[in-house]
């Protein structure tokens, strides 16, 4: 059950005075131990740490700003309104505590620290006032699941630089203490691993002296089989505390009687907490302020996962896989997702690369899930940012990259993941160069012409040659994503960081290979009467009808059929095998057409017809920064194009590779028609196992119910669970 929150005066501390540890620590006389403090100090001296805003550009992975202070800053970028915030990083008493060879010195020298040479605190106070709330925000690493609870605090009230400077000390000296140091002693931590893993951010914030209707809202915790909000808040000092529950959608099922409050803020609070839950992916704790017009969210806070749970999402599949795929197409995008999971860890990290699970990729209802938990980590050991993959598969947006591509190379650390993003536009060209005689060879076969052995052997080497491209294509995505980044940073230096869509809208086919431009460009010359009159022949099912009135001159009848010719593998899904090609159905050109015409293709071409242009009508849009910054992503989005297109081709000959083993397997007699092969999947074609019955079994069972975006598989007393939302 969620707690009530509490405020600690700042003379009362954050916890009590410290003890000895007794975790492994090697007994010194006093004098030694001081005397090693003292040297820390030292050491530590000169170091100056600003507080910045937690908003800020500039805030990198080597500025720790503790999960308390992300989920505080993902709350920022999804447009809540919250309270402007300052962030101490952890990197602070890091310094501190990376140089103490025992936690007893650490404790010394923490306590002989002068803070207020090593804390500017002026332009916070500037920004504040006097009074300050202080939010700890504990840094560990993610594999510490004990460190949350044993970590808590709650905020503290303050007044002034020295009550900030010693509120700050004693939430540094809160990680010594002896507690706490004894749950890392049983977690298995040794003295020296804590030391080095552990350090302390504050986050803080001008303090309401009269903050009205205060509370906390809990989002759905799906790990823990809660699917409602809890919502709890209180009026002023008021000890009183009043609670409710709510679904995700904010429609109250329990509320306290007599109602004490306005339910405005429940409701709201209840809607924005399940929303972050699903964006942070686990379930979080949004802190807030009412004054009866606006809701004010000072902080959000994850619930850590239980031990050994681990979350499978959907979402990050979403743009690949919107509709649900066939068992065949299922397991195809399955194997391949493993294997670039697997050669993703080996290139970013070596030999220190952890086992893939054979499950990181997983099938239910038709959806793809990707296992999250092992995946950030993974990009977490990469020294990458932990939703790079969901970015980068879902498309660039305002305001959600945290780094940009020069911040991978800098450090000494982030070497190999920095080299692996600055080698994807060469390592495509030269998988291009290596496969150019079997591209050419695939390109001119005739899959009609295939026995049963060839058939099964030509399909095993194009899913080995979409193995590599697909490792290339997403180092390309991440590469395009973070030189994205860069662009969305110099924009918002000029104030025109609201121009991002618009600058890639204007890069999109700088290849010329991306079928969907294409079609937008025939599209665009379609007028409305054209478009209607196709729109009714297909609604007859006359299908060439459409296209004749679509093409409407000669021109363009030459375009199509130049489509037709170039794009024969187009697909409404890319990854979908069990979608048609352009080759194999009539009305998909005309659908396409229209589908361009209805969402704005004129528009889209009109912003792509001077892919440098826009640059002019920029404040500062001559800069030479700016128009770098533009051409780099122009260059790594035409190479990641070249990627889709031979992504696209080779996908749409695996199907027409399997729909030929399927005619060989029906007049075998092991199916019934050739499109039974997909509902099969791989392993079924390596066996001599009953196709028929597996077909007919997967068809008698092909209604598929809604699936959820996320699922959370915990421990429990009979073995791993799974729980949805």
């Amino acid at each position: 059950m969620p707690g009530t929150k509490g405020f600690t005066i700042a003379a009362g501390g954050l916890t009590g005075e410290p003890a000895a540890p007794t975790m492994g620590t090697v007994q010194r006389e006093p004098s030694e131990v001081t005397a090693r403090a003292s040297t820390v100090e030292q050491q530590v001296a000169g170091i100056m740490v600003n507080w910045l805003p937690l908003r800020a550009h500039g805030l990198s992975p080597l500025q720790p700003i503790g999960s308390t202070g992300a989920a505080t800053r993902a709350m920022m970028r999804q447009g809540y309104n919250v309270a402007p915030t300052s962030v101490l990083a952890g990197s602070a008493v890091h310094h501190v505590l990376a140089r103490a060879g025992s936690v007893s010195e650490a404790r010394r020298a923490l306590e002989a620290l002068n803070v207020s040479r090593m804390v500017s605190c002026g332009t916070l106070l500037a920004q504040t006032g006097p009074d300050v709330t202080l939010w700890p925000s504990p840094v560990v690493p993610r594999e510490w699941t004990w460190a949350a609870a044993a970590l808590a605090q709650n905020p503290v009230l303050v007044h002034g630089q020295e009550e900030v400077l010693g509120a700050v000390r004693r939430a540094w000296l809160s990680l010594l203490d002896t507690e706490v140091v004894s749950v890392a002693q049983r977690a298995g931590i040794s003295e020296h691993q804590y030391l080095a893993g552990v350090s302390m951010a504050l986050l803080a914030q001008a303090a309401e002296p009269h903050p009205g209707l205060t509370g906390q809202t809990w989002s759905p915790d799906v790990a823990r089989d809660n699917p409602l909000c809890t919502v709890q808040c209180s009026l002023g000092a008021d000890e009183a505390v009043w609670q409710w529950q709510c679904t995700p959608d904010g429609r109250i099922v329990e509320r306290p009687d007599p109602l004490p409050a306005d339910e405005a803020p429940v409701i709201q609070s209840a809607r924005l907490a399940s929303l972050l839950g699903e964006r942070l992916g686990c379930a979080c704790a949004l802190d807030w302020q009412w004054n009866g017009q606006e809701l004010v969210f000072l902080r959000a806070r994850p619930v850590p996962l239980p031990a050994g749970a681990c979350v499978f999402s959907h979402r990050v599949l979403q743009r690949l896989n919107p509709r649900p795929l066939s068992p065949m197409a299922s397991s195809v995008a399955a194997s391949l997702l493993h294997d670039v999971c697997a050669d993703m860890g080996a290139l970013l990290l070596g030999g220190a690369a952890p086992t893939t699970p054979v499950d990181v990729v997983r099938q239910a209802g038709g959806l793809l899930y990707i296992d999250v938990t092992f995946v950030q980590g993974m990009l977490r050991r990469a020294w990458l940012p932990p939703q790079l993959l969901e970015i980068s598969l879902g498309g660039m947006t305002e305001g959600q990259m945290p780094h940009t591509s020069r911040s991978l190379v800098a450090p000494s650390c982030r070497a190999r993941a920095g080299l692996a993003t600055r080698l994807a536009v060469p390592r495509l060209d030269q998988w291009v160069s290596a496969n150019r005689a079997d591209l050419g060879s695939l390109e001119t076969l005739h899959v009609e012409d295939l026995g049963p052995e060839t058939t099964t052997a030509t399909l095993m080497h194009v899913l080995g040659l979409l193995r590599t491209l697909s490792v290339d294509l997403l180092l390309l995505s991440v590469a395009s994503t973070l030189r994205a980044a860069d662009l969305q940073r110099e924009l918002a230096r000029r104030g025109a960081e609201t121009r991002l869509q618009e600058a890639l809208h204007a890069a999109a086919d700088a290849a010329g290979l991306d079928p969907w431009t294409h079609l937008d460009r025939i599209a665009a010359r379609i007028d409305g009467d054209a478009a209607h009159a196709a729109a009714r022949a297909l609604a007859r099912g006359d299908a060439e009808e459409a296209l004749q009135t679509l093409a409407g001159d000669v021109t363009t009848a030459r375009e199509l059929d130049g489509f037709r010719t170039t794009f024969w593998y187009f697909r409404t899904g890319i990854i979908d095998i069990g979608s048609p090609t352009l080759a194999e159905r009539a009305d998909l050109l005309p659908v396409a057409l229209l589908r361009a015409w209805e969402t704005g293709a004129r528009e889209r071409v009109q912003a792509a017809s001077d892919p440098m242009a826009w640059l002019d009508s920029l404040p500062g849009g001559r800069s030479s920064a700016l128009r770098r910054r533009y051409q780099a992503l122009m260059r790594t989005t035409a190479v990641t194009e070249k990627a889709w297109f031979y992504l696209g081709k080779l996908l749409s000959l695996v199907r027409l590779l399997l729909l030929h083993r399927g005619d060989q397997l029906a007049q075998e007699g092991r199916l019934d028609h050739r499109g039974d092969i997909l509902l099969l999947e791989l392993a079924d074609l390596q066996g001599a196992s009953d196709l028929r019955s597996i077909a007919s079994e997967r068809a008698a069972t092909s209604s598929r119910p809604a699936q959820p975006e996320v699922i959370v598989e915990a421990e429990a007393a009979g073995g791993k669970v799974s729980v949805v939302p």
